[in-house]
């Protein structure tokens, strides 16, 4: 079923199932960070909004960490939560 679905759809899909999943688990157990690695790269702006909006919640119960290459993902990050804080790493 998922050969039908778009990338974009596909990364969503599987998204929504870490997310819910993270949830459920800090319900129950000790938190432990929630990792993220450039899985907004093919989102529109309303739904990597929304994203952040989830994200800064799970962050009251936890740390999460979202990694990305993608300057406009970081600024979509502080429109949404002003006091997020990015670390830009050099090489």
């Amino acid at each position: 079923m998922s050969d039908a679905m778009s990338t974009g759809t596909q990364f969503q899909s599987y998204l929504a199932l870490r997310l819910a999943g993270y949830q459920e688990f800090a319900e129950v157990r000790p938190s432990v960070p929630f990792i993220a690695d450039d899985i907004m790269e093919t989102f529109d702006e309303p739904r990597s909004e929304e994203v952040f909006r989830l994200l800064s919640e799970m962050a009251s119960i936890g740390q999460v960490i979202y990694l990305t290459h993608h300057r406009h993902l970081c600024d979509i990050a502080q429109k949404v939560l002003p006091s997020v804080r990015i670390h830009e790493l050099n090489a």
